[in-house]
């Protein structure tokens, strides 16, 4: 650019040497003055394209479309009538339609048609599959399309996570290593702390760490067949299968405990999240991760008198207080919140990537009033609606409540007055 201008610089000073010289310096500081206005504006439309590009590669289309359709749903799920500040569970409970729960939820209809006919598509023909279908038959002849999708969804649970582990994790390992991320940066903070070293929680979560790189080894079809072997299947009774299936899931199956029953909910998990948002995970699963080594490491560390200490410090509700239970419950799930959001917060600023998606995605929730603080206080509610207003707001909503960026993020005028370092 430089030396463009001093070409033309030098090309109007040959052509008018002879003449205009006053006229010739003046046009010459008109020209530099046009020259360093261009230069400028180049500098910075050059910033600002090289600013937009990263925005464009970090965010997929699928990312666009599920931020989209997230923030819809939530529309949907939220009471906007009501005030976030004087009664979060009206707002996110009201209308009793949570989008997900701590561990995975049930699909929608579309949704579990959609893997039943990949399931029965499946070119990989065994006996548990079988058993399936037979369900399903004997299921239709009684009850309706939408019942029997649900049915063979709960009593088929390992089917199902054979069919995503084998047709999703293994085409969408970005899933898989998002999720293992965030699990591997848990166990690192955990394990900063002398009292979790030890931990059995902990220990197990780093072994699942390695082995759930492979999934489909958990749901293979023979051991599937090994699974339901003993398990009786007649097209023709309904009735007679469902009491099999009741008898067979209390003393036969080991996909209902253990690290089979971990790996289950976390393959079923990981096809609730495709193209999720960061502030989904955190919410969902790090913070069941933190309540599951806060509800062993917090018992065993305090007697009763000092969980009564706490309290009394914490200033927490009546309702609380008058029973033990209810007293450890809430510590564990304030800790447990305060966890969650903390390494939230620390994987935004861990690179000015992370930072960098967290802004776009922000700029795209912004069209519904929303953004991930507020996503990541919502479906953190939303685990709880199910144990009812008190408990909710009394217990596993306290650390939720009387945090500093949820009164930021909703605007809320009310005094904070507990003092955490009571913890």
């Amino acid at each position: 650019m430089c030396c463009l201008f001093s070409l033309l610089c030098q090309q109007h000073q040959q052509c008018h040497r002879a003449k205009f010289a006053y006229l010739n310096r003046h046009s010459a500081a008109v020209k530099l003055k046009v020259c360093l206005f261009f230069v400028v504006l180049l500098l910075n439309l050059t910033q600002v394209t090289l600013h937009e590009i990263p925005s464009q590669s970090y965010l997929s289309e699928l990312r666009v479309q599920e931020l989209h359709n997230i923030a819809i749903r939530l529309e949907h799920s939220i009471d906007a009538d009501k005030s976030a500040c004087e009664s979060y569970f009206d707002y996110v409970c009201g209308r009793n339609r949570p989008l997900f729960s701590v561990m995975g939820h049930l699909p929608d209809n579309n949704e579990l048609i959609h893997l039943l006919t990949e399931l029965q598509e499946d070119p990989e023909q065994f006996e548990a599959k079988q058993k399936l279908m037979d369900f399903f038959i004997s299921c239709n002849s009684i009850k309706s399309l939408d019942d029997c999708y649900r049915e063979s969804f709960e009593y088929f649970k390992p089917l199902f996570g054979y069919l995503i582990s084998k047709n999703y994790l293994d085409n969408a390992p970005e899933e898989l290593e998002t999720f293992l991320n965030i699990l591997d940066r848990f166990i690192r903070v955990a394990d900063q702390n002398k009292r979790f070293r030890q931990e059995p929680t902990l220990l197990k979560l780093t072994t699942l760490k390695t082995s759930f790189r492979y999934p489909q080894t958990y749901f293979r079809s023979v051991k599937l067949n090994k699974e339901y072997e003993t398990l009786k299947i007649y097209r023709e009774s309904y009735q007679h299968n469902i009491k099999n299936l009741e008898v067979f899931r209390k003393r036969n199956s080991t996909y209902t405990q253990g690290t089979n029953r971990i790996v289950l909910d976390w393959t079923l998990y990981l096809y609730q999240s495709r193209h999720k948002p960061i502030s989904y995970y955190y919410p969902t699963f790090n913070t069941h991760l933190w309540m599951s080594v806060y509800n062993r490491s917090e018992v065993r560390e305090y007697e009763p008198k000092r969980f009564a200490e706490i309290g009394e410090c914490l200033k927490l509700p009546q309702f609380v207080n008058a029973l033990e239970e209810a007293r450890i419950l809430t510590i564990v799930y304030l800790k447990s919140f305060y966890s969650a959001w903390k390494d939230y917060v620390d994987w935004i600023s861990s690179s000015p990537t992370n930072g960098f998606i967290t802004e776009q995605e922000n700029q795209i929730l912004a069209q519904y009033q929303l953004n991930n603080e507020k996503l990541f206080f919502t479906l953190y509610a939303q685990n709880f609606c199910e144990f009812g207003r008190d408990l909710a707001e009394n217990v596993f909503f306290v650390g939720l409540k009387h945090s500093l960026n949820f009164t930021r993020v909703y605007s809320c005028n009310y005094r904070i007055d507990r003092n955490y370092d009571c913890l």
